[in-house]
């Protein structure tokens, strides 16, 4: 955990120096789902800007669940990621997601494999993505991670609800 929080501080003083890159962020969650359930949350980016972007997926959903880049809260507490985590080299050219200007990226991963909504109620997603790379570029020419140009990706927070299954009969 130390770790991790070194590793985002790390990202967020980097991304203090640098101009961040244009890019929108946008989240999909519905609004509802059973116990045991998939809860698939969608992020989409958007390069507003005039240049092509090239941004490393570590830590969000292009890369699945190998990081906790959301919090999720149920009943005023924070639920513990139960989801993998990895340490990584240096970034390959595939770890990029290529962004055209004007164009978007999606990519969907499942709440509940990472978080136990095993319970019914009201919960909370609190997005926390810190973009480890983000290079103006057409294509990508991966860093040493010294060199990484990192940025928080502003995210709205969303609620949900978690119902019970329901019953045949």
């Amino acid at each position: 955990a130390d770790r991790q929080r070194l590793g985002v501080g790390l990202a967020l003083s980097a991304a203090a120096q640098a101009t961040p890159a244009p890019l929108r962020c946008q989240l999909a969650l519905p609004a509802q789902a059973a116990l045991g359930q998939p809860l698939r949350l969608k992020l989409t980016l958007t390069n507003t800007g005039a240049q092509p972007l090239q941004v490393l997926t570590w830590a969000t959903p292009f890369d699945g669940w190998f990081a906790p880049f959301v919090v999720v809260r149920h009943d005023g507490r924070d639920l513990p990621y139960r989801g993998p985590t990895i340490k990584r080299g240096e970034p390959s050219v595939d770890e990029f997601v290529q962004l055209a200007p004007g164009r978007s990226r999606s990519a969907m991963v499942d709440v509940a494999r990472a978080f136990e909504l095993n319970q019914p109620g009201h919960y909370e997603l609190l997005p926390r993505i810190v973009l480890f790379d983000v290079i103006v570029a057409a294509k990508p020419v991966p860093r040493l991670r010294e060199q990484f140009q990192s940025q928080p990706l502003s995210c709205p927070s969303l609620r949900f609800r978690i119902v019970p299954r329901a019953t045949g009969g």
